[in-house]
């Protein structure tokens, strides 16, 4: 009587909860099942969704092929007026020597120094920079850890040099327990 009263309050728990219970191997094979079957659908929409980016870029490269095409052209009437102005600007410079500045309704002609460009070979140049500049160098240091880790042993949450015993600082260990991970078959 006692047992069959506490089966009725599980059963009655177990609707209060509105969950779905695996306890045993028919409900836990049919979750498998299940979580095949979602994942199939799940690589069938991504299929679905790639054949239709792959429709999609032919469309969009179309699209930029006609944009380059077209902004080739305009670049092209573009470079030719601006060499036009630059033609006309050298000749009021001519005129003018301290002139930086021409300005007109649609715009401005304009003259300005730049900055000289400076091109590094780097080899060269940190092999003249270590003999006369050593002061320029910059030294990078760090760990290899893979090499570290072959040097410690991990004791509770702390690493030590394992020929010394030496507690290693800057390393904290953080045991990661058991990872569950479920495993369909396809």
């Amino acid at each position: 009587m006692e047992a069959v009263k506490l089966q009725r309050q599980q059963n009655d728990q177990k609707k209060e909860n509105n969950h779905f219970l695996i306890d045993n191997d028919q409900k836990a094979n049919w979750a498998l099942r299940k979580i095949r079957h979602l994942k199939q659908k799940k690589k069938e929409n991504q299929e679905f969704a790639d054949t239709e980016i792959e429709e999609i870029q032919k469309e969009i490269d179309e699209v930029n092929q006609w944009l380059e095409s077209e902004n080739d052209n305009l670049d092209n009437d573009i470079e030719y007026m601006e060499g036009l102005l630059r033609v006309y600007a050298e000749q009021l410079k001519k005129d003018d020597l301290e002139l930086k500045t021409h300005k007109l309704p649609f715009g401005q002609l304009q003259f300005r120094k730049q900055r000289d460009k400076w091109k590094y070979d780097n080899d060269k140049l940190l092999e003249f920079a270590e003999k006369s500049l050593q002061d320029t160098i910059k030294i990078k240091k760090q760990v290899d850890k893979r090499k570290l880790k072959k040097k410690i042993r991990i004791v509770g949450s702390k690493a030590v040099v394992a020929d010394t015993g030496e507690v290693v600082g800057g390393i904290v260990v953080t045991e990661r327990g058991e990872k569950f991970k479920v495993k369909v078959k396809e």
